[in-house]
């Protein structure tokens, strides 16, 4: 494991989420307490904006068009979230991972 692999696949990640997290607690935190669905696709949007636009809508008028933007945006929304939770153990996989794979290093290094 390289320290680039490190730091963009592990350190990032986690500071995307937790920057997300932080500005996004005004949308997730009603009276106190967290909305898990709110919490969810907030996360879940975020990650799953590239798969967002399943069903382009043409030839619909404005009520359809914002309708179907609508949709996707859910159902993007609804895929993103086992996609941020992967990218979320992805990265603490590569924040514990690349300490151990150093002592490792170290350990064969001294044989």
């Amino acid at each position: 494991m390289t320290t680039k692999n490190f730091i963009s696949k592990g350190v990032l990640p986690i500071m995307a989420f937790l920057l997300v997290g932080w500005l996004g607690s005004y949308f997730y935190m009603v009276d106190g307490q967290i909305t898990w669905f709110r919490f969810a696709m907030l996360f879940g949007i975020l990650a799953g904006i590239p798969h967002m636009f399943l069903v382009v809508p043409r030839n619909l008028d404005i009520g359809g068009t914002a309708g179907m933007v609508v949709a996707c945006v859910l159902v993007g929304g609804l895929i993103g979230i086992p996609i941020a939770a992967w990218k979320f153990v992805r990265a603490v996989g590569y924040l514990v991972g690349f300490p151990v794979s150093r002592v490792t290093q170290k350990i064969r290094e001294e044989r």
